[in-house]
């Protein structure tokens, strides 16, 4: 079935939403940027919930994905 343009610009934001996301967690959790700002169980916290937010739309992006087939 062909997708309407707003569900192709929904699909692709939703996977650079998903990018942007995982990103984010690998910056909080293997790096030193932003240190001052967010230190110890802060840089954790966020980076976990940054992974846990990644993880949920990319679990929502494969369900649209899966009815679509």
């Amino acid at each position: 079935m062909k997708k309407s343009p707003t569900e192709l610009i929904n699909l692709v934001f939703s996977g650079f939403m998903v990018l942007l996301t995982f990103t984010g967690a690998a910056i909080f959790l293997f790096t030193d940027l932003m240190s001052d700002k967010a230190h110890g169980n802060k840089r954790v916290i966020l980076g976990i919930i940054f992974l846990a937010y990644a993880i949920y739309r990319s679990y929502r992006i494969y369900g649209a994905l899966k009815r679509e087939v």
